[in-house]
């Protein structure tokens, strides 16, 4: 089971006829909302936000609002669902679904979110708490709440700048969600691939180290949310 996990969250989110020995690379996620230029405005959204997180930023105006209705997610499941099996025509559908279900995506975040003191309908929120959840995971240890929301409202405080404003104005609502969706997938698939491994392995360390660079974060090994 373990392996076909790991094969299946793979695939999942590199979408390419590797074999299941090949090292998973979350920032490979094109074809589930990651492309076309969403990396790099994940990077200009992060710019600088740690430097000022850790000196407290006050709380900053104007955070994009995004909405997830659960059909939303359903929908991005089943982009996942069809993709695997359109690159395997002899994956185990069950299998799928039921890792998917097992993620709970949606309940996650919701949860983690409201931990935090955040929501799970802003841009910022979302940012921070896949960002604060991954960092937990990383470096095994739980994060200030404090630190999180400075987080938050450093991300927001860039994101209300005129060129990542800008950069975001020009999205339009399916760009949001699939960005932010493929963004929260990511970090929900692996907790539950490193919560079925009862440890949290080498590999695994460095596939969180590459979903926090997909957030815009270079080194999530010298971040500090403690």
């Amino acid at each position: 089971m373990e392996n076909f996990l790991k094969k299946t969250l793979f695939l999942m989110l590199v979408m390419v006829g590797l074999n299941a020995t090949a090292q998973w690379d979350p920032g490979a996620t094109q074809s589930l909302g990651m492309g076309h230029g969403f990396n790099a405005l994940s990077q200009s959204v992060m710019s600088n936000t740690f430097n000022n997180a850790n000196k407290g930023t006050s709380k900053a105006e104007n955070a994009d609002y995004i909405y997830f209705g659960f059909s939303n997610f359903r929908g991005f499941e089943e982009k996942i669902f069809n993709q695997l099996v359109a690159n395997d025509k002899n994956v185990d559908k069950g299998k799928i679904r039921r890792f998917l279900s097992d993620s709970r995506t949606m309940h996650q975040f919701n949860i983690r979110s409201r931990d935090f003191g955040l929501k799970d309908t802003y841009i910022s929120d979302i940012l921070a708490t896949g960002i604060a959840w991954n960092w937990e995971m990383y470096h095994q240890t739980k994060s200030s709440k404090q630190k999180v929301i400075n987080l938050r409202n450093a991300i927001r405080g860039n994101m209300a700048k005129g060129p990542v404003k800008t950069q975001i104005a020009k999205l339009s609502a399916t760009d949001k969600t699939d960005w932010m969706m493929s963004f929260m997938y990511n970090n929900a698939m692996l907790a539950q691939t490193i919560k079925n491994t009862g440890k949290l392995t080498a590999t695994q360390k460095q596939q969180l180290a590459q979903t926090a660079k997909q957030a815009g974060v270079e080194n999530i090994a010298s971040v500090s949310l403690k």
